[in-house]
């Protein structure tokens, strides 16, 4: 079983990826190698997940980052009947990564063929003596980032905004359901009047980097696992806290952005703008430097012009995720943010889906591409940005031109014969998921529940959706979690089965702040629990499932006092 905090596609960072390689050793992309190995894995060939595991840890000399590869390697070693590689992951796991789950790593089925070893003794071992000790480890690491946070911000002092972005309202949560905070709150305890904490309700808050309401009060909320990157992720959350001050942006996927034309136009801006990004980089003459720029800004006018219909929320998202993106990554501790932007694109691009990771990518790379051509591009927190109207006004100082014979040119020089080729398999595979998903949502019988948004937390895998249609969103591992019983309860997706294709809830906007779940027809009803094949809904009080007509479909609605 995969480790339960891994994301389907994610940054896999390495400490010497930007600095030890060349260029052409940069082309084997160790995300598209992982995500090879991870696809072996599902598909149970464990051989072929073995190799490509073996190829990836090989290429970045055993330094990556994220512990969950580790873990994952682990188990399709063991699997493929590879004993001493297993261990071999596992202990530096456990001794370098201090990894602790003892409940996950003591019953999980891929590392059975282990278990005859007197090893394995030593390791379930260490785990209980590593989550003995995590408590005190994790206070004496959130000071540390913490304080490393606020003297980076400190640093700043509101140049890059004109306003401070440090502030204390803001919460870590560890998976143990521990909240750690800088500010006395009621009921927290604390060791040393620096840290607080205290361990909150089961549902209480969702397990996400977000911005929440906590006792009746806003915060920004960073997972403990995301204070490891430079400071870019807690400056990024307290960013949003600031920017939420000053404007309401839209958050929700942008769905035109996942059918097979715009993909092609969106993955041709990100091959330009990550050429731009290497051209600064390799410190080439910046007429070239500007020919690619204008490549990702012609290929995105064109984008943007067909669908003009979306840009609004489409700049929305980019000015909500995209400038707390640049933020986190300008303002931190990292050796290179241009690296860290190519970072960001490869990882954005290789999503199965782009509807809600794009702004990420793109918000980064043309916040760090006008400063380095020193274009005052800022205007403030309280209006949303258009990166296209920005270089056309202060780059090229007119409207960007469009002929054939540019864009042909632009095609050339961006690799489009290949990402058409891939976009057109892409576009096989979703009309398949689409066809899957339609049949499970509108022709079968549904459980469905209305939510008012505003009071309801979701955290989801941002690359396990699929769009339907331009209302309707299929999460394939989603946590709701009700911020008021004024909501009908709290609802997840088990996690170890989770995957597009298999598993799905169907969200659907029917207006304002109004969401609409459905859900597969449930196996099980057992007072205020719904069980579902793959899913599980708790009601809170007041709340029962009746039959709405003869087909068989089913709502949550309040009960009639």
């Amino acid at each position: 079983m995969k480790s339960s905090i891994l994301k389907r596609v994610f940054r896999i960072t390495t400490a010497l990826f930007f600095t030890q390689f060349s260029v052409s050793a940069q082309e084997i992309d160790i995300n598209v190698v992982y995500q090879s190995a991870m696809s072996a894995y599902d598909s149970k060939d464990y051989k072929e997940a073995s190799n490509q595991f073996t190829a990836l840890i090989d290429n970045v000399e055993f330094k990556i980052k994220n512990a969950s590869v580790y873990y994952n390697g682990a188990c399709i070693y063991a699997l493929n009947n590879q004993p001493k590689k297993a261990f071999k992951l596992l202990e530096y796991l456990i001794n370098e990564k201090l990894y602790s789950n003892y409940k996950h790593i003591s019953t999980d089925s891929d590392l059975e063929s282990l278990h005859t070893s007197n090893q394995w003794a030593e390791i379930m071992g260490k785990v209980k003596a590593n989550l003995t000790t995590q408590p005190e480890r994790n206070r004496e690491m959130i000071k540390k980032r913490l304080i490393e946070a606020k003297s980076l911000l400190d640093n700043d002092n509101g140049k890059l905004w004109e306003e401070n972005i440090w502030h204390t309202d803001f919460l870590i949560l560890d998976f143990d359901n521990t909240i750690y905070t800088l500010k006395p709150i009621v009921g927290f305890k604390t060791t040393d009047s620096t840290l607080y904490y205290s361990k909150m309700n089961e549902n209480e808050l969702s397990f996400s980097n977000s911005v929440q309401e906590y006792m009746g009060k806003e915060y920004a909320t960073i997972l403990i696992s995301y204070l490891t990157d430079d400071g870019s992720t807690f400056i990024h959350e307290l960013f949003h806290t600031l920017q939420n001050k000053h404007i309401t942006l839209n958050g929700e996927p942008i769905v035109y952005l996942d059918n097979y034309d715009a993909r092609q136009w969106l993955r041709l801006e990100f091959k330009a703008l990550k050429t731009t990004l290497q051209s600064i980089m390799n410190n080439q003459e910046l007429e070239k430097i500007k020919l690619h720029f204008n490549d990702a800004l012609l290929f995105r006018k064109i984008r943007q012009t067909k669908y003009k219909e979306h840009l609004t929320k489409e700049l929305e998202i980019e000015t909500l995720e995209g400038l707390a993106q640049y933020t986190g990554v300008k303002l931190s501790n990292t050796k290179s943010v241009y690296a860290d932007a190519i970072t960001e694109i490869d990882e954005r691009e290789a999503a199965p889906t782009y509807g809600r990771p794009f702004p990420y990518a793109t918000g980064l790379a043309y916040g760090l591409i006008f400063d380095y051509l020193n274009i005052e591009w800022k205007k403030g927190l309280d209006s949303s940005y258009n990166f296209l109207e920005i270089y056309e006004k202060k780059v090229i100082k007119k409207e960007l031109a469009i002929t054939d014979t540019l864009v042909l040119q632009a095609k050339s020089r961006n690799n489009f014969k290949q990402i058409h080729q891939e976009e057109l398999a892409k576009k096989i595979e979703q009309e398949k998921l689409i066809d899957f998903y339609s049949e499970m949502f509108f022709k079968k019988p549904t459980l469905s529940v209305t939510s008012i948004n505003n009071n309801y937390g979701r955290s989801y895998d941002m690359y396990g959706t699929l769009t339907l249609d331009s209302s309707s969103i299929v999460y394939s591992r989603i946590k709701g979690t009700a911020q008021s019983k004024e909501n009908f309860g709290n609802f997840y997706i088990k996690e170890d089965i989770a995957k597009l294709g298999t598993t799905g809830i169907l969200g659907t906007w029917v207006g304002g702040d109004v969401l609409k779940f459905t859900f597969p027809l449930p196996e099980k009803i057992e007072d205020n629990k719904i069980i579902g094949e793959f899913y599980v809904i708790e009601l809170n009080e007041g709340w029962e499932v009746v039959k709405v007509n003869s087909k068989g479909n089913l709502e949550i609605v309040k009960k009639i006092e």
